[in-house]
């Protein structure tokens, strides 16, 4: 019996087709041979012997988030599959196959996505009371969600500085295929970087820019922070998505950032 294969729509037939070709490489013992050239184009240190990360999560889920390229951590350097279709069920199931199989793994970032996640209501986080609720919640904040790599290649420091928006954009239409292809609730662009790729993108048909401080456990926030509400664009789709230039900022109070840009996003 012949089992049909999943159809995707286009724009994720897209990020699946430039993945299988990367993980190729490494499948038969060889580098990723379009990291080397991003490497020798920016002169940055992608890792070209670990599979890239072009995803994590459902790729018909109601929330998007975009990140610019993956942490080379100990685990990333040195997971290893026997197949594409491992690989694939390893994204799909990111959340599930670590913090839910794993009891060792930790990990501080999918921790502050959490409390980001939590004020869209847009996942169905369980409670504080609720057993085991960390472990359970950061596997939901990595599966129930889309979050997407502009740059799939990860590295052990980064400086969005050092890219021309040249080079970045054929990985930003590779996203934007992909967020287009299904509807989506929330699309978040995490990093100021976006705003750049955005504007040099013609694709822009408002923006509403926001500055604003936020509640700390001390009191009021003695920095600012921003956050822009974005519509543009992509084929035929129209667009609304949020710029969270903040999210990598050291210190944010999370939670009262997530609050805040739920509430402008949804104004």
């Amino acid at each position: 019996m012949t089992v049909n294969p999943v159809r995707w729509p286009p724009g994720i037939q897209r990020v699946l087709d430039e993945a299988r070709t990367d993980v190729d490489d490494r499948l038969v013992g060889l580098p990723v041979r379009r990291a080397v050239a991003l490497s020798e184009d920016t002169g940055l240190d992608f890792s070209v012997d670990s599979f890239p990360m072009y995803f994590t999560g459902a790729f018909d889920s109601k929330f998007v988030l975009m990140h610019l390229n993956p942490k080379l951590s100990d685990h990333l350097a040195h997971v290893t599959y026997p197949d594409f279709e491992t690989y694939l069920d390893a994204h799909r199931r990111f959340g599930y196959h670590h913090w839910e199989q794993d009891p060792k793994y930790r990990s501080a970032f999918d921790q502050k996505q959490v409390r980001f996640l939590r004020p869209f209501g847009a996942i169905d986080f369980v409670s504080d009371s609720y057993p085991g609720h960390n472990r359970v919640n950061a596997a939901r904040a990595l599966d129930h969600k889309l979050q997407l790599e502009l740059i799939p290649y990860a590295t052990p420091a980064f400086s969005n500085r050092d890219f021309r928006s040249e080079t970045l954009a054929p990985h930003f239409q590779r996203v934007l295929d992909a967020i287009a292809a299904y509807p989506r609730d929330y699309v978040i662009f995490c990093g100021a970087v976006f705003d750049r790729l955005l504007n040099a993108s013609n694709l822009v048909i408002d923006r509403q820019d926001h500055h604003f401080l936020l509640p700390t456990t001390k009191g009021t926030s003695i920095s600012e922070y921003r956050f822009s509400n974005v519509k543009f664009r992509w084929g035929d789709e129209t667009i609304h998505s949020g710029v969270a230039q903040s999210f990598a900022r050291q210190g944010i109070p999370m939670a009262a950032y997530g609050a805040m840009c739920q509430r402008l996003y949804s104004e």
